[in-house]
């Protein structure tokens, strides 16, 4: 079953699919006409979900890092995967949503998982304090591995306070993936700051992200190929923020236009090395963030 927004089903006219609840029972089978809001509205409260043959997944479409790029492919369909069959790691960004189209998103970590009994994640966090999620609430769960974009509708089992605030989901009978076949880089705009070879500091912008290197615009050269940098910047997003050193080398260097194409620029070509846990974490789950803003056109 995948999830399915209010804003996918056409008022007056014929389903296309057979809506199911959140406990799998049939609201509505397919080719039955939702005439009014109220309908649609009293039926999304109890979660609309579809039956896997009725359709693949949205389409992903992510910015391509540099303006040369072709933008990254992704697999026509989507695949059905068991959750054990995907390298998933404690500690890695989790992203829950609830059934509502504004509903907000939440950032959460990984726990571990039994299969065919939970998934535990931390609880989501708003304003610096934990959430009240109530048993039963249902979310749309999503999460990368690798070069795959993973989604699964689940409903909370049991919210745990102690010894630290914790949920379990329920387990996924199967994870709906699509495949990003090139290097997952997100489209960006962060204000930044690069301590060049020299100790000198350079006020810069951030273009693109990936986990292993950036794109970053200067009005000046932060230095020649081959040689070292520190990158500042600060990840603001869901309920996360946190200042991120990263210490890399410059791998490309090119002079262009900045937006109004009057000043010139110097793109750098950044690779990190040796990121910090903290960092890595925060720079994963921000990443995460981007691409899946971009697959849905937000």
């Amino acid at each position: 079953m995948i999830p399915v927004r209010k804003s996918d089903v056409a008022l007056g006219k014929p389903l296309p699919y057979s809506l199911f609840d959140q406990h799998n029972t049939l609201l509505l089978k397919a080719g039955v006409i939702v005439q009014t809001q109220n309908q649609l509205d009293v039926l999304s409260e109890r979660g609309l979900y579809r039956d896997r043959s009725g359709g693949g997944m949205p389409s992903v479409t992510v910015h391509a890092s540099h303006p040369s790029d072709s933008k990254p492919e992704v697999d026509s369909g989507a695949v059905e995967l068991d959750l054990d069959d995907i390298r998933l790691r404690i500690g890695d960004a989790v992203q829950l949503q609830g059934a509502a189209d504004d509903a907000p998103r939440h950032t959460v970590r990984l726990l571990g998982h039994m299969k065919g009994r939970s998934v535990m994640v931390t609880a989501p966090m708003v304003d610096g304090s934990y959430a009240l999620v109530k048993q039963d609430a249902t979310f749309v769960v999503r999460f990368f591995s690798g070069k795959n974009v993973h989604a699964f509708p689940a409903r909370v089992l049991k919210s745990v306070n102690t010894p630290f605030p914790y949920l379990h989901l329920s387990y996924p009978k199967k994870v709906s993936g699509m495949r990003i076949r090139r290097t997952q880089r997100a489209a960006v705009r962060v204000i930044a700051a690069v301590t060049d070879p020299a100790g000198a500091s350079h006020a810069a912008t951030l273009i693109d992200l990936s986990k292993g290197g950036a794109l970053l615009a200067g009005r000046t050269a932060f230095g020649d190929i081959g040689e070292p940098v520190v990158c500042k910047f600060r990840l603001r997003f869901d309920d996360i923020d946190q200042l991120v050193q990263l210490a890399g080398l410059i791998r490309s260097v090119s002079e262009g236009r900045d937006d109004d194409g009057e000043a010139a620029v110097f793109n750098h070509g950044i690779q990190f090395a040796d990121i910090p846990a903290p960092d890595n974490l925060a720079l994963t789950a921000y990443i995460y963030h981007q691409l899946i803003a971009a697959s849905e056109g937000r």
